[in-house]
């Protein structure tokens, strides 16, 4: 099957208010086809001032989508609030599963599109719905506002899983073990969970062991080295800061991912021990992004001969590897 990309929604109504939190229903029929990616695109002038003091992506607080009524994408963003002037948690935690977020860094208009990478061949008939959530805007859309979903329909190493969160109170000072849950799907692997605390500012996690990957603790900073954050970074656009470049973090102060190597689950949880810093306790909650075999493809089109399959599989493990 060739590369082929499709506008399968489009509304004026999907985006943020700045009257207060927002959310939004949305279904469509979908072509049938080996989908390589969903892109989820907002654009609109901003005349009267930015919707959000840095990336649009700081806005969104939730995105559901469903295929054929079967759960594939519950991406569940903690702490949003419109006058971080940093890196969201949209983009790291999109751009550490292997996808990424294009952004214009306008001062006066927004042109934003997150691709998340899927992987699942749906077949003739087939169906999405969404359920879309913002954190209120500090200021709105002055004209041409657009809400648009993308298909690139194509190759993929992996169908891409990201599974319901797991939230857990944790105490300052003390150590907690998580269990966190993992879907029950044949064939399944743990690429690696992202974990979030529910108050925006600076880290309080002290360290974290990952018992899968041994017994030993890491530091906030060793855990984005490890994750590829520290060298690989992540991409955000700040108008305030320039209007013709995206900027550069190594790391999302409260957000950390924990990379599992694809790891092959006999009892359905992952075993975590957090201990929390200094400050009032917090609940953290834990995302995990799953790995599935995929394959087949949809109708045959005119092929292009040059393309690379992509994936969370290799994208997590290229990241986190690669300096």
């Amino acid at each position: 099957m060739g590369v082929r990309y499709t506008n399968v929604y489009q509304d004026a109504t999907s985006v943020p208010n700045s009257a207060g939190n927002t959310q939004y229903n949305v279904a469509n029929p979908i072509p049938a086809g080996l989908i390589e990616e969903v892109g989820f695109r907002w654009f609109g002038v901003e005349g009267a001032g930015k919707l959000s003091a840095s990336t649009f992506t700081e806005l969104i607080s939730g995105l559901r989508m469903t295929l054929n009524g079967d759960q594939w994408l519950n991406m569940q963003l903690q702490a949003g609030v419109n006058t971080n002037a940093d890196v969201s948690r949209c983009v790291a935690m999109t751009m550490d599963m292997g996808g990424r977020v294009v952004e214009d860094p306008n001062a006066l208009a927004c042109d934003t599109t997150v691709w998340i990478p899927c992987g699942i061949n749906v077949p003739q008939n087939s169906r999405f719905e969404l359920d879309l959530s913002f954190i209120a805007s500090a200021f709105n859309f002055s004209a041409g506002q657009r809400f648009e979903i993308w298909v690139k329909y194509g190759k993929s190493t992996n169908a891409t899983i990201v599974g319901n969160q797991t939230s857990f109170p944790l105490t300052a000072g003390a150590q907690t073990m998580v269990s966190v849950k993992i879907p029950t799907f044949k064939g399944a692997t743990v690429a690696g969970i992202a974990i979030q605390a529910d108050t925006a500012g600076a880290d309080d996690l002290a360290s974290l062991i990952v018992k899968p990957l041994g017994d030993f603790s890491y530091s906030p900073t060793y855990l984005r080295g490890i994750s590829g954050a520290n060298q690989n970074g992540y991409m955000f656009a700040n108008s305030a800061v320039s209007a013709t470049e995206l900027q550069f973090a190594d790391a999302c102060e409260g957000y950390y991912f924990v990379p599992l190597y694809n790891l092959s689950v006999v009892d359905g949880s992952v075993v975590l021990l957090l201990t929390k810093g200094a400050g009032a306790s917090a609940t953290y909650t834990f995302t995990p992004i799953l790995n599935l075999p995929t394959g087949g493809s949809g109708e045959r089109t005119p092929v292009q001969t040059s393309q690379v399959a992509t994936g969370s599989k290799g994208a997590i493990l290229s990241r986190a590897e690669d300096i």
